[in-house]
């Protein structure tokens, strides 16, 4: 931002201007149809550009967890989901809608695949595989008993004259299913409130944060919901996308209506400044094309660099209005001043271009390098917004001295500029009023207090962690969120949220990683601390009430008729199966194999895994463990049942007939084994199944504290080939917020490095360059002190504006200094009058610029807006008071030398 010279001041680079202005005059149209063409290509580029809303847009490619994201995506693809609802009272319809709305899924070439309806007959067939050893080992206990219960009633002598008490297989298939947790298999289909909600999941081949591909294909997705025509099959089915393909298409959507309607915004509040401070229309074309031309021409630049832009520089292009706007405003301003002084066109033109063009490329330079040097950060939420600004501030300075003057002389020859001539201006006063200057040291003394008051409140200063306060915030009803419940209700809460991922190197180490995890999960916080030695993070959930396990079947008391006892003796056990259930005993805690890699994770870190797991998903979920032993138990059960089945009682043979096809399995099940619709969802993009391990986490993922404690709990996982890397999205927050904290200190120190550089070229006084310094330094410590008492917290979209305000913000008091300077002493009233007004309105641009964030949904963009429209007015303030002040005071000190 520049303020616009004194009329009739020396003209620095006075060859350059005439020389320029020479071939402006000769050539003003061809200037404006190359600017124009330009811009045009610039047109096409910048509505190229798209707007990446990942929090991994913000770190560069080599950071270590975008390349373990990407090494994800390589090997597994897309992994978000796209659900389909259907809601009505009947259950039927919503079946019907729900397979024709799979097969329409199903036959898109964008759809990986589909999940409806999930065939449960393989894990039916199965079922006493997927039971535990031990409840095997009770279930053959009851049978023996039984068998022999039976065996001794008919050697009793009492015949059938009493009643019997003998022992009974007294379930039938319901409740061996439920005594043994065989009905805990995966459900038929996906749904809810007794299939008043149906839900269609699809895998798409292509991620959500493409948001041209969700938008697409959630659009045609809804069509053909449409064309399906849900109230044919019910009048009350209501049918909705979900997940987060909706979600994505929802918030992109929002985001360039906030982006639009903010620029929008931007661009009317500048016109009117610009109509109102040149008192005409006139000047809006001749301010602004240039201006759109420079904004077009950096988002083109944006797009051949970057393609797409983050969530931070999604604004540049109101920035870019704000800040460039000032070029164009303060060359015009200075061409009818001299036009006013009597000059004509052409000489007035050379004049503005010699003084206000040379003025003005020093701020735009230094306020353009200032934004150049954010490219030293990795992080690019500084660097990307930096570099473009960097290009679009000189574009713009260009356009102002080029662009502008050929379109003022165009306009001049249909539409000549009358302007009003002024009498020269009065010379300043030969030297300094020697009065004491009170009213500079007040103000003085209250900048330097409110500096003191902020710089008290910076240990004061929080920064939030969690982003979830800084996304857009949830407006839905009340309704909506209790049908949002019910959706992640049928389709698995924790499912239904992103996993974190290990990337296997084949199907052994996932079903090590797997018995692992899942031992871990398993594993109550009481048993942990015992084999860890150090006390629980948390205390045990209380167990739920449920119906009691019956306890191991026993060997039948004899009777009392000593004759049958001696008639009847009980088989004592095989030692094979008392073995068995040493196995069991073993493995009902923890499996040896599985406690040799546990003992690898270090006290601490085991505790804290075991408080972090809640669930964990691999192709092993699917394949149990011990089939070999189970299966030498089934068998036992099926031949002793087969040899015995005549003595089997007549209830006990109808009991026995509901479950008996459970024991028909033979052989183990391996993964080549399991039903398609089980394998798909394994199956990557090599067409290798089952090299990955997913597991979902307790606690916001969104909080870095949070993110970083599960980080170092859960990354790398150990198996017996080495370390195993896990991948998760929210990964990227502690390494975004780790970068910054690295960042920060070198782009603050180098940015400050440029004002005082930029101070001394200008100034060459040691103590004018410290008024600057501490111009921007005031400024901020103020900042803190209005961060304090709004209770804001620093985060990781308006931490960006710090080095912002730094670049912007010296800009002022440079332009007031320099004022002074060329004026000379005594003409300090004067400066701040004509100056002060000057940068008052290069300030106000800047802020309407930025001003454009304040109408966005996203918490964290909008904090930036504020901060940096808060503290480019505290540095608009900061440069009229304490500047003048200083220099009032430095006259009165030097006339009393």
């Amino acid at each position: 931002m520049t303020a616009p010279d004194l009329p009739g001041a020396p003209h620095p680079g006075a060859g350059f201007g005439p020389r320029l202005a020479s071939f402006i005059v000769r050539f003003p149209a061809l200037i404006v149809i190359v600017a124009l063409l330009i811009g045009g290509l610039g047109f096409l580029g910048a509505r190229r550009v798209g707007i990446d809303q990942e929090l991994r847009a913000m770190l560069p490619d080599d950071a270590s967890s975008v390349l373990l994201l990407d090494a994800a995506a390589e090997r597994l693809g897309n992994q978000s989901d796209l659900y389909v609802s259907i809601r009505s009272p009947s259950r039927e319809a919503n079946l019907a809608f729900g397979a024709k709305i799979a097969a329409a899924l199903a036959e898109r070439p964008d759809i990986r695949y589909v999940l409806f309806h999930r065939d449960p007959a393989f894990f039916k067939s199965n079922a006493l595989l997927y039971a535990k050893l031990g409840d095997l080992l009770e279930l053959r206990g009851q049978v023996i008993a039984a068998i022999q219960a039976r065996i001794r009633s008919e050697l009793s002598a009492f015949g059938d004259d009493e009643p019997s008490t003998e022992p009974r297989l007294d379930f039938d298939e319901a409740e061996l299913r439920r005594r043994y947790h065989l009905e805990d298999t995966v459900p038929e289909y996906f749904e809810a409130d007794e299939g008043r909600l149906i839900v269609v999941r699809a895998r798409p081949t292509r991620p959500n944060t493409d948001l041209s591909f969700a938008r697409t294909l959630f659009r045609e997705v809804d069509a053909a919901i449409t064309q399906a025509d849900p109230t044919a099959h019910h009048p009350a089915m209501e049918v909705t996308i979900n997940g987060s393909y909706a979600r994505h298409s929802k918030l992109a959507n929002d985001l360039q209506r906030d982006i639009i309607n903010g620029s929008l915004f931007a661009f009317g509040l500048l016109l009117l400044i610009v109509a109102t401070y040149f008192r005409g229309l006139r000047a809006v074309p001749l301010v602004l094309l240039p201006l759109l031309i420079s904004a077009v021409v950096a988002l083109a630049f944006a797009y051949l660099v970057y393609g797409t832009l983050n969530l931070v520089s999604a604004f540049i292009f109101a920035v870019q209005l704000g800040l460039g706007i000032d070029f164009g405003t303060h060359m015009l301003a200075r061409y009818r001043e001299e036009l006013a002084g009597g000059l004509p066109p052409r000489d007035a033109l050379a004049t503005a271009i010699a003084t206000t063009g040379v003025s003005t490329a020093g701020g735009a330079l230094s306020t353009a390098f200032a934004f150049l040097l954010l490219v030293l950060a990795e992080f690019r939420g500084f660097t990307q917004f930096g570099l473009v600004a960097f290009v679009g501030i000189l574009v713009a300075y260009a356009a102002a001295i080029v662009v502008l003057p050929a379109l003022v002389l165009l306009f001049d020859r249909v539409w000549p500029w009358k302007v009003r001539l002024k009498p020269p201006a009065p010379p300043p006063a030969a030297r300094a009023p020697r009065r004491f200057p009170a009213l500079a040291l007040a103000l003085l003394t209250a900048c330097l207090g409110l500096a003191a008051y902020g710089a008290s409140t910076l240990p004061q200063l929080g920064f939030e962690y969690n982003l979830n306060n800084l996304d857009v915030p949830d407006t839905s009803s009340e309704a909506d969120r209790a049908r949002n419940r019910e959706f992640r209700g049928a389709v698995g809460k924790i499912q239904s949220t992103d996993p974190t991922l290990a990337l296997t190197a084949d199907l052994g180490q996932t079903r090590e990683l797997h018995r692992q995890l899942q031992a871990i999960l398993e594993l109550s916080h009481a048993e942990v601390a015992a084999i860890t030695g150090l006390p629980a993070l948390s205390p045990d959930p209380e167990p739920t009430t449920s119906a009691p396990t019956p306890p191991p079947a026993t060997t039948p008391a004899p009777a009392d008729d000593e004759e049958d006892d001696e008639e009847f003796e009980p088989e004592p056990d095989d030692p094979r199966f008392v073995e068995l259930g040493r196995i069991a005993a073993a493995h009902a805690v923890i499996a040896p194999e599985t406690r040799t890699l546990i003992d690898r994770y270090a006290p601490e870190r085991l505790r804290e895994m075991d408080d972090l797991l809640v669930s964990v998903l691999s192709v092993y979920s699917f394949i149990p463990e011990l089939q070999a032993e189970k299966l030498e138990v089934i068998r036992d059960i099926r031949e002793r049942i087969d040899k015995k089945r005549g003595s089997l009682s007549a209830i006990d043979s109808e009991k026995l007939a509901t479950w008996e096809p459970y024991l028909a399995v033979e052989r183990p099940i391996d993964v080549a084994d399991l039903p398609a619709w089980v394998k798909v969802q394994f199956t990557d993009m090599q067409g290798q199944i089952g090299r990955f391990v997913a597991f979902w986490v307790r606690g916001e993922t969104a909080d870095y504290v949070q993110a970083k404690r599960v980080y170092e709990a859960l990354s790398p996982l150990e198996s017996s080939a080495g370390p195993v890397p896990t991948i998760a999205n929210y990964f990227v927050i502690p390494e975004i917020v780790d970068t910054i904290r690295l960042d920060g200190p070198r782009v603050m120190i180098s940015v400050f490095g440029v004002l005082i550089v930029t101070a001394l070229l200008m100034f060459r006084s040691v103590t004018q360059a410290l008024y600057v310094l501490f111009t921007v330094v005031i400024a901020l410590l103020w900042l803190a002190g209005v961060f304090a008492l709004l209770d804001w917290k620093l985060n990781l979209f308006n931490l960006i504006a710090l080095p912002l305000l730094i670049g912007m913000g010296q800009d002022d008091s440079l332009h007031l200094i320099h004022r002074y300077r060329e004026a000379g002493p005594g003409s300090l009233p004067r400066v701040v009058r004509e100056t002060g007004g000057a940068v008052l309105l290069t300030t106000l641009t800047t802020v309407i610029g930025f001003s454009s964030m304040l109408f966005v949904q996203h918490q964290g963009l909008r904090s930036l807006g504020w901060t940096n429209v808060i503290g480019m007015t505290l540095c608009l303030l900061s440069s009229v008071l304490f500047v003048p002040a200083c220099l009032r005071i430095s006259e009165w000190i030097k006339s009393h030398r």
